[in-house]
């Protein structure tokens, strides 16, 4: 039987950054075709082209669960900066470097394990795996006709939680922000309007005024400029800049688009990503079914999570995986190898006992 800490060391091995699509489905393929070599029986599809999604299935004939699995990961980064190579899987004694090792790599890999060993048993379940989670869920929106129709007991994301089962995360909302202005020659600014100075001025107060919210479940709402872009050229007053804005949300964006949309100084903002928050009832029989303690606190970060419960309101969706949240997007990204170990054991308990 194969064991989760090789496959998740094999995965690490194969470069897959958001928006590599040959690189999302090489780990795809990887998946498939161990689990095809493990479980003849397996139903095998695939779709989406330019964002990969391939989904396994073992089907029993009753309700069971669901991993959702994204297969990029965040760029390395400065490779000079990692004190191991980011894609040689190394593998030390008490941890697994890389990477996509914690996010998700390592949660991939012992649910795969799992399934495998479950089926063995005569136990069904689905692996569903998606590309570009990374950059707003974008494969994730592309597997609807998966989820078609899937007799489902519950959506298991195994995100880093340190394996304890957590039941919602904020949802996000990017905004490109753009103000204009009017070019003219370095040595005459007056001639023109800086769009650079119009954006920088309006960001602040902007911010300071934003309508966020605050949820008894999922916190503070929050707002962070994440790039400023404007001009040309040393030399020219420039005639546009752009900010990008990131705001993880509690509620309906509405009221947060329409206060930017007012801002002044701004003139004009794109909707990059609106994501909705993600909500499980902790009391559910498939929540309180898991092995693992429920904590209450969110995570921090979104998951497909956010569009499977578009696709499947009917379905509880938990994060629960192996790893330090701490560990991921780090240089030196590491997981520790009895966390994978445990997640594939949890996940395979999970699988047996689906009615």
């Amino acid at each position: 039987m194969i064991d989760p800490v090789d496959l998740a060391a094999d995965l690490v091995r194969i470069p897959s950054p958001s928006n590599d699509a040959d690189g999302m489905r090489a780990v795809q393929r990887h998946v498939a075709d161990v689990l095809r070599d493990h479980m003849p029986a397996a139903r095998i599809r695939t779709g989406g082209e330019d964002r990969p999604w391939t989904l396994i299935s073992v089907e029993t004939g009753g309700p069971v669960p669901l991993f959702a699995c994204h297969t990029d990961t965040v760029p390395v980064g400065d490779v000079g900066s990692w004190s191991r190579d980011p894609h040689a899987g190394e593998v030390d004694g008490a941890h697994l470097h890389g990477r996509g090792s914690v996010d998700m790599k390592g949660g991939l890999a012992a649910a795969a394990v799992a399934l495998i060993r479950a089926a063995s048993r005569g136990a069904g379940g689905h692996l569903l795996l998606t590309a570009d989670e990374e950059v707003g869920s974008l494969g994730a929106q592309r597997t609807s006709e998966a989820l078609e129709g899937l007799d489902l007991a519950g959506i298991i994301i195994p995100e880093a939680t340190a394996l304890g089962v957590r039941c919602s995360h904020r949802g996000a909302c990017w905004l490109r922000l753009i103000s204009r202005g009017r070019a003219a020659h370095g040595s005459a600014p007056e001639r023109g309007v800086n769009a650079v100075l119009r954006l920088a001025g309006a960001l602040g107060p902007a911010l300071a005024a934003a309508p966020l919210r605050v949820d008894e479940t999922l916190g503070a709402e929050t707002a962070s400029i994440g790039t400023f872009q404007g001009g040309h050229a040393t030399n020219i007053v420039p005639d546009s800049a752009m900010a990008t804005l990131d705001q993880r949300t509690v509620a309906d964006s509405g009221p947060l688009l329409a206060h930017w949309r007012g801002a002044d100084g701004i003139d004009e903002v794109e909707t990059i990503l609106d994501l909705a928050a993600l909500r499980t009832d902790p009391d559910s029989s498939f929540v309180t079914s898991l092995p693992s303690p429920v904590e209450t606190a969110p995570v921090t970060y979104f998951t497909d999570g956010s569009v499977l419960q578009g696709f499947r309101p009917d379905i509880p969706i938990v994060v629960w995986g192996p790893g330090d949240p701490i560990q991921m997007h780090s240089v030196d990204e590491h997981l520790e190898l009895g966390q994978i170990t445990d997640a594939a054991h949890l996940y395979e308990q999970v699988l047996l006992s689906a009615p």
